[in-house]
C-alpha cells in the first residue's frame, strides 16, 4: 500500500520554537490565540524545543506524551517566572500555544476532545552555572502531558 503525502517539498524546513504563551489552564477558552494577558516567555534564543511522542504498549495507541523543552538565561527575575510557572503548574497546570519558526502553531495542555483536562505540568526544572567561567547560567524547564 502506498503512502500519500510524503511528496518531497519545495521550500528548506524551518524548525525551532519562535514563540512560547502560557496560560493557566482554567484561564484557556480553546482556540488560538492566548487570551489577553498572557505574554511570551523570553527564553533562549534557539533554546526551546516542542515535541509529541506516541507512547503506550501498542504503536499508535491513541496516547501522546506533548513535551515542552524551553531554556532561560539565570537572572532574579527568570527565577521568579519560573518560580510562579512552577506554582502554577502544580495548582492548576497551564496551555501553550506554541509557534515554531516555519509559522505554524500548536497548542499543547489543550484538545478539542478533552479540553484543558489534561494540561501541561512541570516535568523538570534544572539550574547549572555552567562549567567554563565565560558559561552563561541557566535554567531549563520542561512541560509534559500524556493524553
Amino acid at each position: 500500500m502506498p503512502l500519500s503525502g510524503l511528496n518531497r517539498s519545495s521550500t528548506r524546513p524551518r524548525g525551532g520554537v519562535a514563540k512560547v504563551e502560557l496560560t493557566p489552564a482554567p484561564e484557556y477558552a480553546g482556540g488560538v490565540p492566548s487570551p489577553a494577558g498572557s505574554s511570551p516567555w523570553a527564553f533562549r534564543k534557539d533554546r526551546a524545543r516542542y515535541s509529541e511522542e506516541w507512547v503506550g504498549a501498542r504503536p499508535l495507541s491513541g496516547m501522546v506524551k506533548h513535551t515542552l523543552e524551553m531554556e532561560f538565561a539565570a537572572t532574579a527575575e527568570s527565577r521568579r517566572a519560573v518560580d510562579e510557572l512552577a506554582q502554577v503548574c502544580a495548582a492548576r497546570g497551564v496551555v501553550a500555544v506554541v509557534t515554531m519558526a516555519s509559522g505554524e502553531t500548536l497548542v499543547a495542555g489543550y484538545s478539542s476532545r478533552f479540553g484543558v483536562e489534561y494540561p501541561l505540568r512541570m516535568a523538570k526544572r534544572e539550574e547549572t552555572s555552567g562549567r567554563l567561567p565565560g558559561d552563561m547560567p541557566t535554567i531549563a524547564v520542561v512541560l509534559e502531558s500524556t493524553y
